[in-house]
């Protein structure tokens, strides 16, 4: 592993990447426009929940004079509160995550949030893992952030919180801007009670490439899990560098497997064994295989209770997270279907075989005036899906960066009764959508014969939210965006659980299924 200090400083970038030509900015502004009016599937709840206007915002920003384009380009994108719609910067910064070389979290005491240093990056040691951190560049830290919380994409406040804590020390440069300041001071007090403060430099690092689209795809020729994709890159990212920049613990708490993406095997608690399964992602290439996979791993874990833990999940193939509700009960299921906003543009994609379902109700769309085509399921729950079922109790464990794909499994949880949702945050972090690349989006309408949108200029991306998903059950026709799915135990993280592997959090979850 690198050394920290090899890292380059951030501020040596300053200055050093020149402006977006007028003619850039134009077919910037005018290409998300189309978007926003023809494609993105939430523009009404975002209208009428944030009180924004993204359209007449962007025809305003293309007709303006003033600097600090992109910066106004990524408030009007990021004023959706949402982490599918999101716009990727062009080189350099598509690859750069910056960083300071610590990880800081959140524990409670008494009742009360305590924010600590729980990780350190890159061999950094200066600031000792379990200081308690009271203050960022003179700000108390709660402060610091709760500012920092308003500007995240998170649409509730528990994911704006948790999106703050995760972008308080590493930041994808693909997604946000330059933090304002070249270093930051940390004012904590160590294990032994001591008060002390440090500065240190923020530093970039290059990763190989930056986080992947799902889609440069030939006309034609487009891929069927480009289309089933539920996913929040940026967490994705942060995710991934993380992996990179942390030492892998010297001792799990208990004999757990790591195998990629998941972590699982027996846990012992106070109330008795079970069997343990974390899945940090369902970023998978092929769904099929990877339930396979999870089937094999379930069959030889404790049949008779189950903890599945999602936390920091920021989703992948919808199929995927839908399937393993599948292999998680035998009882009937109802899967969270989605559906695409009637447009013209939506009613010419739905000529394609992929999207027959939806069809009718865009054609109906001018007698019947619905603002969204009926919702259907992305994939039925028995495709590809082994056929073990587990037998036992389930719980599952959440956060508020749980996202997408997994506030798809955590809503078809729900809905469906399997069992107890335990949450370190109130809710999930409500992304409730299927979301495209804009290249998908310029080849499918291409191969259609349809007027659609065109490629973006100056090396720039944008993924966007095109079929929104609903709940089923009791909560039969609610949106999962912005609202999420709520825990139905709360757990307050301890100290324990940030420096002993989760000891409490799990033994919380291991007690609900008693």
């Amino acid at each position: 592993m690198v050394s920290y200090t090899e890292s380059p400083l951030l501020s040596s970038l300053r200055g050093r990447v020149p402006g977006i030509p007028s003619e850039a900015r134009h077919a910037l502004c005018d290409q998300l426009e189309i978007g926003m009016r023809e494609l993105y599937t939430h523009l009404p709840q975002k209208m009428s929940a944030f009180g924004i206007d993204p359209i007449a915002q962007l025809r305003a920003l293309r007709a303006s004079r003033e600097g600090n384009f992109t910066r106004r380009m990524l408030r009007i994108i990021n004023g959706l509160k949402d982490r599918h719609t999101t716009l990727r910067m062009p080189p350099p910064w598509s690859a750069l995550v910056a960083y300071v070389p610590f990880v800081i979290e959140r524990v409670y005491h008494d009742d009360l949030p305590h924010y600590v240093v729980t990780k350190q990056l890159f061999g950094y040691d200066e600031i000792p893992v379990g200081a308690t951190v009271t203050h960022w560049n003179g700000t108390p830290i709660h402060l610091h952030i709760n500012a920092l919380a308003r500007e995240t994409q998170g649409s509730n406040w528990a994911a704006a919180l948790r999106l703050a804590m995760a972008n308080l020390t590493i930041r994808p440069l693909a997604y946000v801007l330059m933090p304002g300041e070249d270093w930051v001071t940390i004012n904590y007090v160590d294990p032994d009670g001591t008060a002390r403060a440090v500065s240190t430099p923020w530093r970039f690092y290059s990763t190989a490439a930056g986080a992947q689209s799902h889609g440069s795809v030939k006309a034609g020729d487009v891929p069927a899990a480009a289309l089933t994709v539920g996913l929040d890159e940026q967490t994705l990212l942060s995710n991934k560098f993380r992996s990179i920049a942390q030492k892998p613990p010297e001792k799990a708490r208990e004999a757990l497997t790591t195998d990629g993406i998941l972590r699982y095997g027996v846990v012992h608690t106070p109330s008795g064994r079970s069997g343990y399964m974390r899945i940090f992602s369902f970023e998978v290439p092929d769904p099929g295989a990877f339930l396979k996979k999870l089937a094999g791993i379930l069959e030889n874990l404790p049949q008779d209770r189950l903890v599945i833990d999602l936390r920091g999940n920021p989703g992948g193939q919808i199929p995927a997270g839908q399937g393993l509700i599948r292999m998680l009960t035998a009882k009937p299921l109802t899967p969270a279907p989605i559906a695409f906003r009637a447009t013209p543009t939506t009613l010419g994609l739905a000529a394609a075989p992929a999207f027959q379902e939806w069809r009718r109700s865009l054609e109906l769309q001018s007698a019947t005036s619905n603002v969204w085509a009926q919702a259907f399921p992305i994939a039925p729950y028995y495709d590809d899906v082994p056929p073990y079922r587990f037998p036992g109790k389930v719980a599952i464990i959440i956060d508020a960066l749980c996202y997408s794909t997994t506030d798809f499994f955590s809503a078809d949880f729900a809905d469906n009764e399997i069992g107890p949702i335990i949450g370190i945050d109130a809710s999930t972090g409500a992304g409730g959508a299927n979301v495209w690349p804009w290249s998908v989006l310029v080849n499918y309408t291409r191969f259609l014969g349809i007027s659609g949108p065109e490629p973006l200029p100056s090396g720039f991306d944008l993924n966007i939210s095109m079929r929104r998903a609903y709940r089923t059950g009791a909560s039969a026709g609610l949106p999962i965006e912005d609202l999420g799915i709520r825990a139905q135990i709360l757990h307050k993280q301890t100290m324990r659980d940030l420096l002993e592997d989760n000891v409490d959090l799990i033994a919380c979850a291991v007690a609900s299924l008693a």
